[in-house]
């Protein structure tokens, strides 16, 4: 690539996402969204250095950035075909305003071997926040996993090396036959109420709203609920509030705990998307 790379910062992952692809030789330059007072300014920049891009990496996700309309806009007006998108979590506008000017995109949430990588640094970051804001030791703690795919097989594994007694919570029966050969107890979210009982925290990963008000008021008044399902999370956290029931929203943990890893995790998947795009 003889152009340049359009980076927008929302994280440190960025930041250092900036200097590994600079060290591989590549033209990045930076837009700084993380001050709200100048973050129009900066994207308003879009207009004119779209058309000397060869590539324009968002935010994971996408919606970090505040000015979705006026972002929305100029990549409808502003964007080239040659010019390679990446992102995470798209909207569905976007996705379609893409597709319809045949712009080739990725969206790292939906690239299995990103999805992988970034569940390790995922399970990492929770731990840290549940021993942050829960008041019990994890060690012999009754926790509840809601969702069994890439990001809650890697928090349950990791609660019970620590010592959890681990409870998944999975709709499908196939899932749980796989929880119960990791070892862990699971069952169906009809049984979420009577195994909320006791339980001393919960994780969600299911980007649905699977914890129900009728699993939220089993639970004991010092548990913690941590949901780091996408927005807007699978919590009823409405619920929680009027429970006296800590639920955080937690989203980019990845970003918050490990972003120098997960900025070579993405750097890796744009290397992948670029080979791939000249091999066509």
């Amino acid at each position: 690539m003889n152009r340049q790379t359009i980076l927008l910062i929302s994280d440190m992952r960025q930041v250092y996402l900036a200097e590994i692809m600079t060290k591989r030789g590549l033209n990045v330059r930076c837009l700084d969204i993380r001050n709200s007072g100048t973050v129009k300014e900066q994207i308003e920049k879009l207009k004119s250095f779209l058309a000397e891009a060869d590539m324009l990496i968002l935010p994971i996700p996408v919606t970090k950035i505040p000015e979705q309309k006026m972002l929305n806009d100029i990549l409808n007006k502003n964007l080239t075909n040659d010019t390679l998108v990446l992102g995470g979590c798209f909207s569905t506008e976007q996705q379609e305003l893409l597709e319809r000017r045949d712009i080739h995109y990725l969206d790292f949430m939906k690239d299995e071997i990103v999805t992988e990588e970034n569940a390790v640094a995922t399970a990492e970051g929770v731990i840290a926040e549940l021993v942050n804001h829960s008041p019990y030791n994890i060690e012999e703690a009754k926790i509840i996993v809601t969702g069994y795919g890439c990001c809650g097989r890697a928090v349950a594994a990791r609660l019970k090396a620590l010592g959890a007694r681990v409870t998944v919570l999975a709709r499908r029966r196939e899932v749980r036959k796989l929880a119960k050969k990791d070892g862990f107890y699971a069952a169906d979210f009809a049984f979420g109420p009577e195994e909320a009982m006791g339980a001393a925290m919960l994780v969600n990963t299911v980007p649905a709203p699977v914890v129900t008000g009728a699993i939220i008021r089993e639970l004991p008044r010092d548990a913690y609920i941590l949901d780091i399902a996408s927005k807007p999370g699978g919590t009823d956290f409405a619920c929680a509030r009027e429970c006296g029931i800590r639920a955080d929203l937690a989203l980019g943990l990845p970003g918050k705990y490990a972003p120098k890893e997960s900025a070579y995790i993405l750097d890796r998947a744009v290397e992948r998307f670029v080979r791939k795009e000249h091999e066509m």
